[in-house]
C-alpha cells in the first residue's frame, strides 16, 4: 500500500471551480442578506406611514367634533351660526409617498391610503351628531385643505 501526502496532492483540484464555488456562494449570502434588510425598511417605513396617518386622522376627527359640538350647542341656545372654517394643512408626503384621504359619511370613517397599499390603510373614526359629513376624497399634494360648515345645509365640507 502506497501512502500519498494529502498536502502536496493536486489530483482533482481545480483552482476555477473551487472559484466560482466560492463566488457563488458570497452572491446568494450578499442577496439573502440584502433582500432582508430592505423588507425591514419596507416595514419600517409602512409603519411611519400608519402612525403618521393616526395622528392626521385623529386632528381631522377632533375638528369635526368642535364643529359638531359649536353647532350642537349654539342650537340648543337657540342662536344661530353662519359659518365655521378650518383651514386644514396636512404634508404633501408622508415616509417620501403620496396618499389620499376619503372620508366616508356611511361608516363615519377617515380613510388613509398610501398609493392603494392595503397595508399601510387607515381607519379612523369621527364623531358628528349634529351635523353631515360630506363624503368627499382628498388628495395629499394639493397640501392645504379647508373644512366648512355650512348652515343652509347642516353640513361639513372638506375640500
Amino acid at each position: 500500500m502506497k501512502l500519498r501526502k494529502l498536502k502536496d496532492d493536486d489530483d482533482a483540484v481545480s483552482i476555477s471551480i473551487g472559484f466560482i464555488l466560492t463566488f457563488s456562494i458570497t452572491v446568494l449570502m450578499l442577496v439573502t442578506i440584502l433582500s432582508s434588510f430592505y423588507t425591514l425598511m419596507d416595514q419600517a417605513e409602512q409603519k411611519v406611514m400608519r402612525d403618521e396617518f393616526e395622528i392626521h386622522g385623529n386632528d381631522i376627527a377632533v375638528r369635526i367634533a368642535t364643529i359638531d359640538t359649536m353647532v350642537g350647542c349654539a342650537d340648543d341656545s337657540g342662536s344661530h351660526i353662519w359659518e365655521v372654517r378650518y383651514e386644514l394643512s396636512l404634508p404633501q408626503k408622508i415616509a417620501g409617498k403620496p396618499y389620499s384621504i376619503k372620508f366616508d359619511n356611511s361608516s363615519a370613517d377617515i380613510v388613509f391610503v398610501s398609493e392603494e397599499r392595503e397595508n399601510t390603510k387607515i381607519k379612523v373614526p369621527y364623531y358628528a351628531d349634529n351635523t353631515i359629513v360630506i363624503s368627499t376624497t382628498l388628495h395629499s399634494p394639493k397640501g392645504e385643505y379647508l373644512m366648512t360648515y355650512s348652515p343652509a345645509t347642516n353640513s361639513i365640507t372638506i375640500s
